[in-house]
């Protein structure tokens, strides 16, 4: 799915790039000379994560009181594997200009979606007979993000302009279970994820000059520095996992 969606960027930006490209008249032509300028954007998120597993637990036998939905005395898990999911995100932007070729970006933005950690285990009736089964553990997250970008900026070609960008961001999760008591909720075991976590992030895009506004489209890679699993209470859920890092694609549409 992510790879589908940057070929379709890729391709409108060559097509709208090229329209943009034509020489004529350059619109705003003193934009990128202000001081300081400010915008929003709105943006397609892909969450997922990034899992170490710890070996030494697969093909470990856990009470199968753990594992919703098994008729069963014991389980023996097999993997723990990350499964992503869409979402969407809002940002004010704030630029400072610093160079003729640099800006410097803050962007608070609030990002919603899901992220899914698929458990593969087996069970044995007192029949004898092995079952393989799928439990898909679901964790909702709203992200209030604090994104510190430097942005590099090619030359300009009549309307557009490519820039790549990187820096740091740091997150809080609105929906963090990290304080709860409880590793049960309604009968069923949660994963619990750290409320904050530090990003790095990497990108690149174009700017498209109108007559009274610029908008850019952006593709960018954040990568969460900290293990965020929560292991208060071990069991099959969290157990296996040696380290737990976040990630998120986003392709983000800008208008400053």
């Amino acid at each position: 799915m992510k790879l589908k969606m940057i070929l379709i960027l890729f391709v409108f930006l060559i097509n709208f790039g090229n329209a943009f490209c034509q020489k004529g008249l350059q619109n705003l032509k003193e934009y990128d000379y202000e001081p300081y300028h400010f915008g929003f954007l709105l943006a397609y998120n892909q969450m997922g994560f990034a899992i170490k597993v710890d070996n030494s637990q697969l093909n470990k036998t856990f009470p199968s009181t753990e594992f919703e939905n098994s008729n069963s005395k014991t389980a023996l898990l097999k993997s723990a594997e990350p499964n992503s999911t869409t979402g969407f995100t809002i940002g004010i932007i704030g630029n400072l200009r610093v160079a003729e070729h640099f800006d410097l970006r803050f962007i608070p933005s609030l990002s919603f979606g899901e992220r899914n950690i698929i458990y593969n285990y087996s069970t044995q009736s007192t029949q004898g007979k092995i079952d393989t089964l799928l439990l898909e553990k679901s964790i909702k997250s709203t992200l209030l993000e604090f994104p510190l970008m430097l942005k590099y900026k090619g030359n300009r070609i009549e309307n557009a302009r490519p820039y790549i960008l990187g820096g740091m961001k740091y997150v809080l999760d609105l929906q963090s279970d990290a304080k709860k008591n409880t590793d049960n909720q309604n009968g069923e075991f949660i994963v619990k994820l750290k409320q904050y976590d530090i990003y790095g992030e990497l990108g690149a895009g174009f700017d498209f000059y109108f007559d009274w506004f610029k908008m850019g489209l952006e593709a960018k890679m954040s990568y969460g520095l900290r293990d965020i699993l929560v292991r208060d209470n071990l069991s099959m859920y969290t157990s296996a996992i040696n380290r737990l890092n976040s990630k998120i694609f986003q392709l983000s549409v800008t208008f400053e």
